[in-house]
């Protein structure tokens, strides 16, 4: 019976292709996603300060909660989702096994060399001048265990933190068939959604069993990638082709971003909590429709900005692995001939342009040298 239900769900997963308009719309949001995400990793915007503590309703402190604790964490939910989305159209095409090599050459081998390269140049030495420099990380003097932490996000934050997101999707496409087992069985598709919210909120890191890597430094990343397998075994696009009502979703992840940045300033963290909680994971929840509307609006509407997007987006997953090595350089520099930046300053424009200017750049730069460098090898064999 069982047998017959799981051939019958994924006979009708077969079925479905995502549109042209869902992959055009995705191509142009990628970038800006990934924009979103580097705001979290701004040296200069101490959000941790404004939300441990009362503060008066000022743009200084709204608009730093805003931008890496409200915005910055806008990227990763719908990434996410959008992985889940093309996880099943991927396994029903390679199979699961093909599927997960695939995914270790995508994710978990840029996981390690990014993490290594970010060791040698900047960990290491950091941490030889000052061993208070990520504490929980053993890498000076050379700790091997401390190493294999850093590299492959052991139960710790890897020494290039962001790509703690690898190792999270690696994990859910690891649980694909668990996942997708899930998702098909009617009802119970729908209490598993509301069981990983849960664990959304509270922050329960541990999937079934705490054995890593079943486990996740933010759950939310399995919630959106089981969400956006749900979305494609039902059959329904990403993308929203009613303008108004895109505009009416963009317009309230605004204004819900906007009032939970102030709640964030007016109240202290500690003392609350259990609501900001709610409130982080009411965020991340509204940012999935209003990212899906925003990427619906440029979409229909190409522009400038959006012809801007596409041609960004080759290299955003670049952008992505290395904006961490061109942040912390670009502000080692700024300080050492700038002093520290003023964010409402014009040393603070100077600064925030530069640093993503250099970011860009070098995504870029290390992306078409890579393609040439693959191509002269190839002519060569």
């Amino acid at each position: 019976m069982w047998a017959k239900r799981w051939s019958a769900c994924f006979e009708h997963a077969v079925n479905y292709v995502p549109s042209g308009d869902t992959s055009a719309a995705i191509t142009l949001i990628r970038p800006l996603l990934i924009f979103f995400m580097m705001l979290a990793h701004l040296f200069i915007l101490d959000s941790e300060g404004v939300l441990n503590r009362a503060l008066p309703l000022t743009l200084d402190n709204w608009l730093t909660v805003f931008l890496k604790s409200i915005l910055s964490k806008s990227g990763v939910p719908l990434l996410s989702l959008i992985s889940g989305y093309l996880a099943v159209y991927s396994l029903r095409n390679y199979g699961y096994f093909r599927l997960l090599l695939n995914k270790a050459r995508r994710l978990l081998w840029p996981l390690v060399w990014a993490n290594l390269l970010f060791i040698l140049l900047i960990t290491w030495p950091t941490q030889a001048a000052n061993p208070a420099e990520r504490p929980d990380l053993a890498i000076h003097p050379f700790n091997l265990y401390g190493w294999f932490q850093a590299t492959f996000a052991f139960y710790k934050l890897p020494a290039n933190q962001p790509l703690f997101f690898l190792k999270d999707l690696f994990t859910c496409f690891l649980l694909l068939p668990l996942l997708f087992a899930a998702a098909r069985v009617r009802y119970l598709n729908f209490l598993v959604l509301v069981w990983m919210a849960y664990k959304c909120i509270y922050l329960k890191s541990v999937f079934i069993l705490p054995v890593y890597p079943t486990w996740f430094f933010r759950f939310d990343i399995v919630f959106a990638f089981y969400t956006g397998m749900l979305l494609f075994l039902h059959g329904k696009p990403l993308v929203i082709a009613n303008r108004n009502l895109n505009f009416a979703l963009v317009g309230g992840f605004a204004a819900v971003c906007c009032a939970v940045g102030a709640i964030y300033v007016l109240l202290p963290k500690p003392e609350y909590a259990v609501l900001f909680l709610w409130l982080d994971f009411m965020v991340k929840v509204v940012s999935v429709f209003g990212s899906i509307a925003l990427m619906s609006l440029l979409h229909a509407n190409p522009g400038p900005f959006s012809r801007l997007l596409k041609y960004l987006s080759p290299y955003a997953y670049s952008m992505f692995l290395t904006h961490a090595f061109s942040f912390t350089f670009y502000h080692r520099l700024f300080l050492r001939h700038f002093g520290q930046p003023d964010f409402f300053g014009w040393s603070g424009s100077l600064y925030i342009v530069g640093i993503f200017a250099v970011a860009i750049s070098l995504a870029v730069g290390l992306r078409m040298a890579w393609g040439r460098l693959s191509t002269r090898a190839s002519s060569w064999a």
